[in-house]
Order: C-alpha cells, then structure tokens, then sequence
C-alpha cells in the first residue's frame, strides 16, 4: 500500500510522544513492505518551529522523509486567541487565525498534499491539534485517516476541531477512552475507526549501573520520563513530591527529559536532560516508581516502556486515558492531588507491592507487539484506502 504520513515535527531528537509514535509506525510500516511517506517541517521546537533539519528528501529506515519550510508564526497572538477562545468558545474565525498564528503553516507540504492522489492510496494526518493537519486534511479528504490523539482541552471542543473529525474518511485512535471522548464530542459515526494503540520493541538491554553513574542518581527514585513542561504536568509533580517529602518520604525525583523553557525547580530534583534510547532504558531499569502526571495524553508511551520493564506507575487519575491504562494494565496505581500522591508513593516504599504490580506489567505488554500493531493499521487503511488517480 501506498501511504502518507503527515506530521508537524518528525526525528530521533523530537521530543515528544506523539511525533514518536508516529516515527515507530511508519518504519514499522516500512518494514512489513509498505511504501510510506512523511510530510513533516524542518523544526524540532513547537513554539518557534524554527529550522532544525535540511529541508529536502531524506531516507529514515525505508520511511521517505519530506521536510518542508514553515512560514513564521506568531505564538503570541497563538496564546491570546486560545485563551479568548476557552473562555468563550464558537469564533469559528478567532479559531482559523489562532491555527494560523500557531502553525506550522508549510507551503510545500500542503502543495503535496493536494497532489496526494496521485501517489498515496491512504493519508494518515497525526494530531489534530496543528495546522499540519488542520490545513492539510481538507485537502485529501477522500483517503485521509485522522489521528487525533485527543484529550480533554478547550482546542478539542473548538467548531474547526470538529469540521477535522467529520471530514475524515476514517480515524485511529491510541486507546478506547480516546475513541469515546471524540465520538461524544464530535460523532464517528459508521466511518472506518479502529483503536490501532501503538507497538512495543523487545524489552531493551538495560545498564541502570551505568546512568546512575553518569547523571548521580540518587539511591531510590521516582522517574519522570517526556517533556520537561508545565502543560506535562511537571510542575504539580514536584509540588506533589514536595509535600511527599515533608511527611518523611525517602525517594528522590529524577526528572529526564529536554526542558521546554527554563524551569526552576528545588535542588532536590536531579535533572538529566534529553536522554538516548540506551539511557532511557537504563533510567527506567533504576527507577523504583515512574510518575505519570499528564492529564493531556491520548496513550502514555512511558507506562507502556515501565510496564515491560517490570517498573509500576504511579499516574494522575484525572487522565482518563491514564486511569483506563493503568486499571487495564493492573500495573500501576493513581492519585488525585498531592495527599493522594504522597499517601500511594508511601504505599508503593513496600517491596511488596512494588513486586505485584511489576509482575503485571510485563504481562499486560506481550502482546503488544509491533506485528501486531501493523495488522490494525493495514486493517483500517485498507477500508480507508482509494486508488490512485
């Protein structure tokens, strides 16, 4: 099959989950012999989409790369109009120029989108959330597959959201909560959907002696694993840990990632940076607990890496996604606020409970394999697919 993924921002050095998982797919795809595109910009950071990579044609593992310039946005008037709009909602023309101003608006990528049918049989747009796709889906309507990775925020509920889900020909979705939340707020209707979720790698080679080395690790640990940001939910977790602390907690925190801005925090907090695929796995083998503080996820991608590795979670039970993940999983355990989160931390200091809930994460994630993973999305494809004209 020929097919198209479009994707604001693509690469090893991207740090995000969602762009992540649209990387594995599409090499995962490459490899059971599809021919796959990505149209993507030639940024790495999601507030200035300044250029990073050549702009150009290049070959990632048998997945052919398209980056494309961005126009400059303007995020200042991005903040001020998606404020107004949270607050008072249904300016369908606030809402095109807040997706304008935001972007990333990439002439040449919508230029071969509008081609699309003659060469890509199905076009997979990631996110519903940029202009890549906001702009772009219109234009290949017919063969498009909407991912939305949504989750519960104003911009979901916005009227060009839902002009998005109902232009679709099909849509994928990471899990079933996700799938709930946009068929109760915009309609799937009898379109093609499937909850495609994502694929795992064999569980990797870990060295945790070798990071604790490196980044000073202390003995015991939570782990933060993603994007050093406030949206994430960082800020809340070291408060959380804070008050944990104060009652006679004894783990540290370990916060690893890149660092959206210049966060301060405690000098308690140890900070690594943007880690490899090799630390990633070394950190989450040395880790005691990974905390999962996002109440913006469509699927956590780290609970998934944890539970293979045999590491329970402790998440915010105000994700839904989180909550439906970690019930399911029976891996990992939820709280509320920052009495809760101190009071689980507490719960999980026992040997005991950590073992239980570890020896149910590998066993959630077996069968969460990337042949498998592949097999639902040539499932959806296939019904979503038109020939080439």
């Amino acid at each position: 099959m020929r097919i198209a993924f479009v994707v604001q921002r693509y690469g090893d050095e991207v740090a995000g989950g969602a762009e992540a998982l649209c990387r594995d797919t599409a090499r995962a795809l490459a490899a059971a012999g599809h021919e796959v595109v990505v149209h993507t910009t030639d940024a790495r950071d999601y507030l200035t989409w300044a250029p990073h990579y050549p702009a150009g044609v290049s070959d990632d593992r048998g997945v052919e790369v398209h980056r494309h310039r961005v126009d400059p946005p303007d995020p200042r008037t991005a903040a001020r109009l998606v404020k107004a709009l949270a607050l008072s909602p249904g300016d369908a023309d606030a809402e095109s120029r807040w997706a304008i101003a935001q972007g990333p608006v990439a002439p040449g990528l919508l230029e071969a989108l509008a081609g699309a049918a003659r060469r890509h049989e199905a076009v997979a747009l990631w996110t519903y959330l940029y202009a890549t796709t906001q702009l772009g889906l219109p234009l290949c309507r017919d063969r498009s597959v909407l991912v939305p990775l949504a989750h519960d925020e104003p911009m979901l509920g916005f009227t060009l959201t839902r002009g998005l889900v109902r232009a679709a020909a099909g849509l994928a979705f990471m899990t079933p909560e996700e799938a709930i939340l946009v068929d109760d707020l915009h309609g799937v209707g009898d379109r093609p959907a499937a909850v495609v979720g994502a694929g795992l790698p064999p569980a990797p080679d870990a060295d945790p002696a070798a990071v604790r080395a490196r980044f000073s690790l202390p003995e015991r640990f939570v782990l933060y694993l993603g994007r050093v940001d406030a949206a994430k939910g960082v800020d809340e977790l070291v408060r959380a840990h804070a008050s944990y602390r104060a009652t006679g907690g004894t783990l540290g925190l370990v916060l690893a990632g890149r660092p959206a801005g210049e966060p301060s925090f405690p000098d308690w907090v140890v900070r690594t940076g943007f880690v490899d695929d090799v630390d990633r796995a070394g950190l989450l083998a040395a880790a005691e607990v990974v905390a999962l503080p996002s109440r913006h996820e469509s699927l956590s991608l780290v609970a998934l890496e944890a539970w293979q590795l045999g590491r329970p979670t402790l998440g915010t039970a105000r994700s839904e996604v989180l909550a439906g993940q970690t019930r399911r999983s029976g891996a990992g355990l939820l709280y509320d606020d920052a009495a809760g989160y101190a009071e689980a931390l507490r719960g999980l200091e026992d040997p005991a409970v950590r073992e239980r809930l570890g020896r149910a994460g590998p066993v959630f994630t077996a069968p969460l394999t990337w042949d498998a993973c592949v097999a639902r999305w040539e499932g959806l494809l296939g019904r979503v697919a038109r020939p080439l004209s």
